[in-house]
């Protein structure tokens, strides 16, 4: 039985306003958060339609973050997620990546569950993998309706 969602943070909960921008947002925001009068959503815009729909399983499930890098950290987004996810990983601070199985085993350790009672959400198709060879249950993400079409299918929602 499916208790956790988990989900990657940048280009899934976290967009580019600049939807050219096709790199790295932690890159762009190591770049960016040196510029004065530097603003966060000026440049990054929350993906507020899943949010939503988090916000109405977060009762029922523990929803967390695993993300690779830094952007997470930043002080704009402390509250709201804060208010929505239970926990937030980040790879780096655990010394993992995100493309080895063994670090979505970390994760299950320490959500104190089995690595089948989690969905996990990501953009990209090697961390989706990694994470189905852990035995969780991962979905890559290509775009808000197909991921919320998918987890109510789960869910039932």
């Amino acid at each position: 039985m499916v208790t956790h969602l988990l989900f990657d943070f940048s280009r899934v909960l976290l967009l580019p306003k600049d939807g050219n921008y096709k790199g790295m947002l932690n890159d762009l925001y190591r770049k960016i958060i040196k510029t004065p009068g530097y603003k966060f959503f000026d440049y990054f815009e929350l993906n507020k339609e899943l949010l939503k729909f988090i916000g109405k399983l977060k009762n029922k499930y523990t929803v967390s973050i695993f993300t690779t890098d830094i952007i997470q950290k930043d002080p704009a987004l402390r509250e709201i997620l804060n208010n929505n996810f239970k926990n937030i990983f980040a790879a780096n601070d655990l010394g993992v990546s995100k493309k080895d199985p063994n670090s979505y085993k970390l994760i299950a350790n320490k959500l104190q569950c089995s690595p089948n009672e989690i969905i996990y959400i990501d953009d990209n198709q090697k961390n989706v993998e990694a994470a189905k060879s852990a035995g969780i249950n991962a979905i890559y993400f290509m775009n808000n309706q197909q991921i919320l079409f998918e987890i109510k299918d789960v869910f039932g929602e």
